[in-house]
């Protein structure tokens, strides 16, 4: 951001050195790039009035001029130019001049006639081309006003005025403005602005007389204000304008267009005025653009329009690029007689896009994609009227017309001093920091000893929480001023947390079973659950949307870490893997009523090649007795949509349902290209985290032998392991010490209803060895009692 101090001072003047300014600045967070000064005092380079000119009379292309430079005799000049006229004010480099880069200018003669000086462009004093009027690129500079003759180039063109280039941050839009920074000034040195006037002179009639309104079709359009000038005379603007421009980086091109751009730099709004007569249904309609629309912008280019581009359109077609470039065909020229004035508030975001997608950036699109509060749009609206009234350039026409949202919502923000100093290690008073926020505009109230409130200035968007606040505070004081501390802290040991240790324990005991780790995206498609054949109503679709996901593939929050298994087997497996044992301890993540999901650690295993559904289990349950679990139950399931109906299993703790186990279906294995049995298991490790055994108690190898018995029973097919197994123990108690399910059954030999299941069951009593008719008793009991629910011994 260019700013030019004699602009700045129309606001505040400070009465400091250039280095204090700026090095004041640097200090409250307006970071200074650069100081730049176009030319020195130059006092010999001056106003010259040119009395007569005449041709050379032996060179064609050469004119002599007697031009009054304000000294006793007239100076004459020679020069090629082809812009220059009797009656032109001009500036001369008079003889014995030397330029800031160096150059001499003497007398020289030109074919029998001296010359005393030479008349002088923009380019050689120094102005970079970009800021050059057109019509001077390739002529010496004429001026549209009278001068006294002699008066220094420097008092006119202010071209030895400093301009501060200041690096502005992405959250603060405000800056983007010479009154932005004129706050900044004032605030670094305990000052106030005076804000320019906008109270101007209006006309008798109605704008409805002329204009047929402003119609807004698109969610991307806040608000959009537009004012008539009829009458309007258009031509060069006055030197001051053109100065505060060129200094600023801008080239001027007529008054209209220069106003608009002087209030766009100096309030930070973007205006836009469009030829009233050249508008079809003389009216405005804010819309997106049709798929294919082509509209020719300002710099003649014909850009392809879509519709997630906002567009300017009259009654017929689009006439301007929203907040980033007007049309071509209704552009201000010297035959403008009526004007309509456009400030508006567009969505930031619509204008990034359209600026990237077009390859175009403006000084409007700048300011809009990074966020205007809406009350900038009429108060620059009335600043440009101001302009044109005292100018004399046209009729302002009575009223205005207002459409979309009227103003933001009014924001307050609490600040605790106690906070305040004791994330700066400095002790402010109250009172210091109610004096640093009001020097920014804020409105402050004493809540309590402790508290103030701060309602926030419209224009200051990027305030929203009680740090920003303290920023606030502490630039104005000066971050340079704030003296290095140690910091204040009882001394803590660093450990892990349980649920740290925890996965890191279930690392280890699955790698020494020969395990593979996973780590994936927690991030997917929502496809993902049409892939599992996972129903509308299924929890599982309950997921999370991002806001800006990197694409389809990456857009919602898991809640299953299944399919990121089944994928990774299916790659493995398209690599000529055929035998896999993977798993993976993740996040997965939950609604809630909260702003915030529940983000639950997740264990998911996989395994693939000859392995069967009590080879997982068993895993399992080695696995997580290993690190402190013991005593899951199993309940059949046979709605899960994943698994194969009749080899899936609920896995409970106690009474609450923690996760699955299971064969994969047969149609969600084709869906993941997957061609024979794959088993998956996965449960929510963040239910039972806090019941995790960490004190083991080891016993010493049994004294006594064992008895072990092998059982082989017929039942229902229906029937679950654990109901056998729990008829085991119940008659054994104590003397159970371990259950084995070693197979199961189905064929010829047994009935089709029936299946036959094989168990290990060693009986140890740790007092006495045991005899046979210590446990006769006992399986007589276990039998009786499963005889009565139909399941019996194999003959």
């Amino acid at each position: 951001m260019l700013v030019p101090l004699v602009w700045q001072d129309n606001y505040v003047k400070i009465d400091k050195d250039l280095k204090t300014i700026t090095d004041r600045l640097s200090e409250t967070g307006s970071h200074v790039e650069e100081v730049t000064i176009t030319t020195s005092a130059l006092e010999s380079v001056v106003v010259g009035h040119v009395l007569e000119q005449e041709k050379h009379p032996d060179a064609d292309r050469l004119k002599v001029l007697k031009i009054d430079i304000g000294r006793e005799k007239p100076a004459t000049i020679i020069t090629a130019a082809k812009n220059t006229k009797k009656g032109d004010y001009l500036f001369v480099i008079t003889s014995g001049t030397t330029m800031d880069n160096g150059d001499y200018i003497g007398d020289h003669d030109f074919f029998g006639i001296n010359s005393q000086g030479m008349l002088t462009s923009y380019a050689e004093l120094g102005y970079p081309d970009n800021v050059i009027p057109k019509e001077f690129r390739d002529g010496v500079i004429i001026l549209n006003e009278e001068y006294k003759a002699g008066t220094p180039v420097s008092e006119v063109l202010k071209s030895n005025a400093p301009v501060i280039e200041y690096e502005i941050t992405p959250n603060r839009p405000d800056c983007l403005s010479i009154i932005g920074m004129a706050r900044e000034t004032a605030a670094s040195f305990g000052e106030k602005i005076t804000m320019p006037s906008i109270d101007f002179k209006e006309s008798n009639e109605d704008i409805s007389d002329y204009f047929n309104g402003v119609s807004i079709e698109s969610d991307k359009c806040d608000k959009f204000t537009a004012r008539l000038v009829r009458n309007v005379t258009i031509g060069k603007s006055p030197q001051w304008l053109q100065n505060y421009l060129i200094l600023a980086g801008m080239r001027p091109i007529n008054n209209i267009v220069d106003i608009t751009n002087f209030v766009m730099l100096e309030t930070g709004q973007p205006l836009h005025a469009y030829d009233l007569d050249k508008l079809t249904d003389k009216k405005l309609i804010v819309r997106n653009a049709k798929d294919g629309e082509v509209l020719k912008t300002l710099d003649g280019e014909e850009r392809k329009l879509d519709p997630s581009m906002l567009v300017i359109a009259d009654g017929k077609n689009a006439i301007g690029l929203a907040g980033v470039m007007g049309g071509f065909d209704t552009e201000v020229t010297v035959e403008t007689k009526n004007i309509v004035l456009e400030a508006a508030n567009f969505s930031g975001a619509s204008i990034r896009e359209t600026s990237k997608k077009i390859g175009l950036r403006s000084e409007a699109s700048n300011r809009f994609e990074k966020g205007l509060p809406l009350e900038m749009a009429d108060f620059a609206s009335r600043r440009a009227m101001k302009l044109i009234s005292d100018l004399g350039i046209g009729e302002i026409v009575g009223g205005y017309i207002e459409e979309g949202k009227e103003n933001s919502n009014e924001k307050t923000v609490d600040l605790r001093i106690s906070r305040l100093n004791s994330l700066t290690g400095v002790e402010f008073s109250k009172e210091e920091a109610i004096k640093n926020l009001e020097l920014l505009e804020f409105e402050v109230e004493d809540i309590d000893e402790d508290t103030i409130r701060a309602k926030v200035p419209f224009f200051r968007t990027d305030i929203d929480i009680e740090a920003d606040l303290i920023e606030e505070v502490v630039r104005l004081y000066g971050m340079g001023k704030i003296e290095p501390k140690p910091l204040h802290s009882s001394l803590q040991r660093g450990i892990r947390s349980d649920a740290r240790l925890l996965r890191d324990d279930l690392k280890k005991a699955l790698a020494g079973q020969k395990f593979s780790e996973l780590t994936t995206y927690s991030f997917i498609s929502p496809r993902e659950f049409d892939r599992m054949g996972l129903g509308e109503d299924s929890y599982l679709r309950e997921y999370i949307k991002l806001e800006n996901p990197l694409g389809e593939d990456f857009s919602v929050m898991r809640t299953t870490q299944i399919s990121n298994m089944l994928d990774v087997i299916s790659k493995n497996i398209n690599r000529g893997q055929k035998d896999l044992k993977l798993f993976e301890l993740g996040k997965t993540f939950e609604k809630t009523t909260s702003n915030l999901p529940n983000e639950n650690d997740t264990l998911t295993m996989g395994l693939y090649g000859s392995y069967n559904f009590y080879d997982l289990k068993d895993i399992f349950e080695i696995s997580m007795v290993k690190v402190g679990f013991g005593g899951f139950t199993y309940k059949t399931q046979k709605e899960n949509p994943i698994f194969h109906a009749g080899r899936c299993a609920d896995i409970y703790y106690g009474e609450e349902f923690i996760g699955t186990m299971g064969e994969i279906s047969y149609q969600i294995r084709d869906e993941y290209s997957i061609k024979k049995g794959c088993l998956i298991l996965e449960i929510n490790l963040s239910k039972i985290r806090d019941q995790r055994i960490k004190n083991k108690k080891y016993q010493e190898l049994p004294k006594y032998p064992a008895i072990t018995r092998d059982y082989s029973f017929v039942t229902d097919r229906n029937v679950e392991s654990s109901f056998i197994e729990d008829t085991i123990i119940n008659n054994g108690g104590e003397l159970v010490k371990n259950i084995e399910l070693f197979d199961i059954y189905t064929g010829d030999q047994i009935a089709k209803n029936k299946k036959s299941i094989s168990y290990k069951v060693e009986y140890r009593d740790n007092d006495k060895t045991l005899k046979e008719e210590d446990i006769k008793e006992i399986e007589e009991n276990i039998l009786a009692d499963l005889e009565k629910s139909g399941i019996v011994l194999r003959s």
